[in-house]
């Protein structure tokens, strides 16, 4: 994997746009600003809790997506070490 990252705002918008849904409708359900909503989902990383808000509305664990990457790369890690 070689040190990939993962990008929560692609992966929020995938799901959403798999779900029909617009960033504007999602920063209502998860009480943000639309505006800041839009800019956060630019950037690679996310508050834990409104990435927790963000799963919940969407039904879709995002957290548990990330764990899996992590997981990956701690086992390259270690068959490398």
């Amino acid at each position: 994997m070689d040190q990939q990252e993962y990008d929560f705002g692609e992966a929020i918008k995938k799901v959403l746009k798999e779900q029909e849904r617009s960033e504007a409708w999602l920063a209502r359900k998860v009480h943000c600003d639309p505006g800041n909503f839009n800019r956060m989902l630019k950037k690679r990383s996310i508050d834990i809790d409104l990435l927790r808000r963000i799963s919940i509305v969407l039904g879709y664990n995002f957290i548990n997506e990330y764990a899996l990457v992590v997981e990956q790369q701690m086992t390259e890690r270690t068959e490398t070490a």
